[in-house]
This record gives structure tokens, C-alpha cells and sequence, in this order.
């Protein structure tokens, strides 16, 4: 008797993960602006020549990454895998923008803090200069004290 009252709170409780889980899933091809919540740091990277090392003469190469407060799933590129959690996103600067400048500068201030990002233009990531499986082109950037994931 007991097992048959236990079965149907398993399976609900595994549909409801199941359906929490997709609905963290965004579409990078939406015209809406992208938006998330998390820490912002700038790693140094090994770049050019072989990505390896950089006490071996790869050259250092920086990115702007924001380590989400919740992992979400993407759809919407050839190199996005919808099965998979991706829990940062690196942020790129169109330095052509009119508040290119501005942003690469709020940017810095902001390394180690909370934020909140919007962004546009969302893909996966294809070369070596990508350090994230999620980039986005920076839209605004804001100091965030509250918890939460945003999309």
C-alpha cells in the first residue's frame, strides 16, 4: 500500500524538475534583450598561439565572465547543446557602439561584484577566444544586491 502512494509523489516531483528545468531554457535568436543575474569576473585566458599555457608563450588573454546566480539552458545555435547547464556567459563589448566606451568602463568597476547584465545577440561558443559556453554582446550592466536568475 505504501508503495503505491510513494510512486505518484516520485513521478510528480520528477516532472515538476523536469518542467522548472526547461522552462530556464532562453532562445538566443529572441529579439528580446537577454538579461541575467551573477558575479562578474575578468580571468586571463592562454591565447594565441596554441590556447595552452601562458608561462609557455601563449599570449594572455582577458574576458569579461559572469558566473550565474542559477544555470539555465539555451537554444537557438548550431553550438548550443539544450541538454547542457551553462552557468556563465562571457560578455563581449562592441567597441563601435556609441556607449562602447562607457560600458567597457562599467565593466571594470564592476569585476567581483553582483550585476545584472542585458545583453543581445547571444551564440555559442565556436574558437579558442571563447571562454564560455554562452556569449552575448553587453547591451547595460547594473549593480545587483538581490539574489535570483534572470533571463
Amino acid at each position: 500500500m505504501r508503495q503505491r502512494i510513494w510512486l505518484p509523489v516520485v513521478v510528480c516531483a520528477a516532472v515538476s524538475i523536469g518542467t522548472q528545468a526547461r522552462a530556464a531554457c532562453i532562445d538566443v535568436r529572441q529579439t528580446e534583450p537577454l538579461s541575467f543575474k551573477g558575479t562578474l569576473s575578468q580571468p586571463v585566458f592562454p591565447g594565441l598561439p596554441n590556447y595552452e599555457d601562458i608561462k609557455k608563450g601563449d599570449k594572455p588573454e582577458r574576458a569579461y565572465i559572469i558566473k550565474l546566480d542559477a544555470p539555465i539552458c539555451a537554444t537557438g545555435d548550431e553550438f548550443l547543446d539544450s541538454s547542457q547547464a551553462i552557468d556563465t556567459v562571457q560578455l563581449l563589448v562592441d567597441g563601435t557602439a556609441k556607449d562602447g566606451l562607457g560600458l567597457s568602463s562599467n565593466l571594470t568597476r564592476m569585476v567581483g561584484k553582483r550585476v545584472q547584465v542585458t545583453g543581445k545577440s547571444g551564440f555559442g561558443a565556436q574558437t579558442g577566444h571563447h571562454h564560455a559556453p554562452l556569449l552575448m554582446t553587453l547591451v547595460g550592466i547594473t549593480a545587483d544586491g538581490a539574489g535570483g536568475a534572470g533571463r
